[in-house]
């Protein structure tokens, strides 16, 4: 059983950490500079583990990417949105989202990225991208999510 269970979570982790950028690859359909070149070439989403707002090594990486995009794009402002997962109350998400949110924003600003081009928006665990019960369930929806545009 305990196998079973950390197989689970190293494939938790093997999937989250997955980059979901195109590695270099320019996708030709999307306008550069448009959210939809965000979207399609930047990993724009950085997950988190349970219950914390501090960045991953993984995490810090998916960031630099979108500091390379945002520095390439110096006109675009972003949003940086916090979620989680269910567990906890509404009024706690809401705070741990907001932490996450800011945690990605903080380092946006740390790497240059001017604090009058982003915002922050917590949305606690109102957004659920899996709404499984799963410890993977809860692993996708504790995130932070940058839009541009």
């Amino acid at each position: 059983m305990e196998r079973k269970v950390l197989s689970g979570l190293f494939a938790a982790a093997a999937l989250l950490s997955a980059c979901n950028c195109t590695c270099g690859v320019k996708d030709s359909s999307v306008t550069p500079g448009s959210s939809a070149d965000f979207e399609a070439n930047v990993p724009n989403v950085v997950y988190f583990d349970f219950d914390k707002s501090k960045l991953s090594e993984a995490a810090k990486k998916r960031v630099e990417a979108q500091v390379a995009w945002l520095k390439t794009y110096s006109g675009t402002k972003a949003t940086v949105e916090g979620y989680t997962d269910v567990r906890g109350t509404a009024e706690y998400n809401i705070a741990l989202g907001q932490a996450r949110a800011n945690e990605v924003a903080n380092s946006l600003k740390a790497s240059g990225i001017e604090s009058d081009r982003l915002t922050t928006v917590s949305y606690g665990k109102e957004r659920l991208v899996d709404t499984g019960t799963t410890e993977l369930a809860h692993a996708k929806n504790r995130r932070a999510v940058t839009v541009v545009g």
